[in-house]
């Protein structure tokens, strides 16, 4: 990234004491109590000394998986499950966000979007597309009993106001032909490619040995009505457990499927290839990782009108027990008035090689300020004792590096970001050769060479690397 400076500081915000009495909130999930849990503790997350200044936060509350994503008259808005009573996961609603250049981003007055006057509750992730007619439509999947549907709504034209013209759902697990999933198939996505549209979801077979991706094809214009017309892929559930929030989009010459598995551990996946109109079939050339951290999760993309393709993942706040080997004590972003963030947008294109990359939004030199530049410095290999050395000569918990490592003769080096002046505490960020060990979290390097150099462009936002 060839014209980031070195280092740009943006702000330094004062710590405060933070307490609140959220069990003092209705907990009923209504336009009026979500306005009252948000308005309770507006004063106290602004001097919040920890709350991320240039991530997407919730206004209250514990924020879920980012849903919907599009580009409407001429505004990027996002959805995203919320829980505005207390600082952990519960039953979601869609919240709304909208932003001009998807760095600043206003939230929307509370609206319920999903259809809670129908008797629906457990709110799933889903989708959001503006077909033939021009009117939005969003799709998602809800639970009024022990198995998941699949429900459609027209939207106003800013997007706030939904309305379902039919009380049942478009998609259930009686659709013909359909395979016998488990209740908790979920996260419909809707996509058009050559003047059709098409359904796909995360779906589980819990006795096969792979991972299926179930496609429909609406048979209608509205997109009230779909036929089930086979398997997209199938992948061996050995490697991945599952597909959630499956997308299926055209990037360039190519086809992106991206989804979100969470076992063994949270993360997000590419797959990349070509898909058969023919036979509605997805022919896999290349896949990987798009994030090894554990803390990136549940991916939703948003492409403009000049076909830019941005993409967007969730930061939760809290881990689940039942992941092994997963658990983190203290949880990094838990907080009783508010949990959880989006993480920095990223622009997604393809390199000369086909390989998948990832850039974060150029708005993003809007927030740079003072600048800092180090010069070169060595670090002596002279012992068993690893050493290390405090740059001086600025701080701050929002700051944007660009930093080039070289091993030289060493096993292995690094930084330790948001430490004291004694270099004490903080977060560690490891090279040693062909991985990087990024607070724990190892990320493989196998394309490098002895003597290569790392070139690291890393923003920090409080406790959010």
């Amino acid at each position: 990234m060839d014209n980031y400076p070195k280092l740009a500081i943006v702000y330094l915000i004062m710590a405060m004491s933070l307490f609140s009495d959220m069990s003092l909130m209705g907990q009923e999930l209504t336009t009026e109590n979500i306005r009252e849990a948000i308005d309770k503790v507006a004063d106290q997350l602004s001097q919040d000394p920890l709350r991320p200044a240039f991530h997407l936060t919730p206004p209250a509350g514990c924020m879920g998986d980012p849903n919907g994503g599009i580009y409407h008259d001429g505004l990027y808005h996002i959805f995203y499950g919320q829980h505005p009573f207390r600082g952990g996961p519960g039953g979601w609603y869609w919240a709304h966000a909208t932003s001009s250049d998807l760095l600043h981003w206003e939230h929307s007055e509370p609206t319920l979007t999903p259809a809670f006057e129908l008797g629906l509750n457990y709110i799933g992730s889903g989708s959001t597309i503006v077909p033939e007619s021009g009117v939005p439509l969003a799709f998602y999947s809800a639970s009024a009993g022990d198995s998941m549907e699949f429900w459609q709504a027209q939207m106003s034209d800013d997007l706030n106001d939904w309305e379902h013209n039919e009380d049942e759902p478009v998609l259930t697990l009686n659709a013909p032909g359909l395979p016998p999933y488990d209740g908790f198939w979920r996260d419909p996505f809707v996509f058009a490619a050559d003047d059709r549209t098409f359904l796909i979801a995360c779906a589980d077979l819990f006795h096969s040995a792979e991972v299926t991706v179930p496609i429909f094809e609406a048979v209608n214009e509205d997109l009230t009505e779909w036929e089930y017309q086979g398997i997209l892929f199938t992948y061996p559930k050995h490697k991945l457990r599952n597909f959630e929030v499956p997308e299926f989009r055209r990037l360039g010459d190519k086809w992106l499927f991206l989804t979100s598995s969470d076992a063994p551990q949270d993360r997000v996946y590419y797959f990349s290839g070509e898909f058969d109109l023919d036979n509605l079939q997805f022919q896999i050339e290349d896949e990987g990782v798009i994030d090894y951290s554990g803390h990136y999760y549940a991916q939703e993309t948003i492409e403009d009108d000049a076909g830019n393709l941005y993409l967007m993942a969730w930061i939760p706040g809290w881990d689940r027990d039942w992941l092994p080997t997963y658990m983190n004590e203290p949880l990094k972003n838990d907080n009783p008035l508010w949990n959880g963030c989006f993480a920095l947008p990223r622009k997604l294109t393809w390199s000369e090689e086909g390989v998948l990359m990832q850039r974060p939004v150029e708005v993003l030199q809007e927030l740079r300020g003072e600048l800092f530049t180090q010069a070169g410095m060595d670090l002596p290999v002279d012992g068993p004792i690893t050493a290390y050395e405090v740059v001086e000569g600025f701080s701050g918990d929002q700051i944007e590096l660009e930093v080039t490592l070289d091993l030289n003769t060493a096993s292995f080096c690094g930084l330790n970001l948001l430490c004291d002046d004694h270099g004490e505490g903080g977060l560690y960020l490891i090279w040693s050769g062909d991985k990087l060990l990024m607070d724990g979290v190892e990320v493989p390097m196998p394309d490098w060479n002895p003597g290569d150099q790392l070139e690291l462009q890393i923003f920090v936002d409080q406790q959010i690397v």
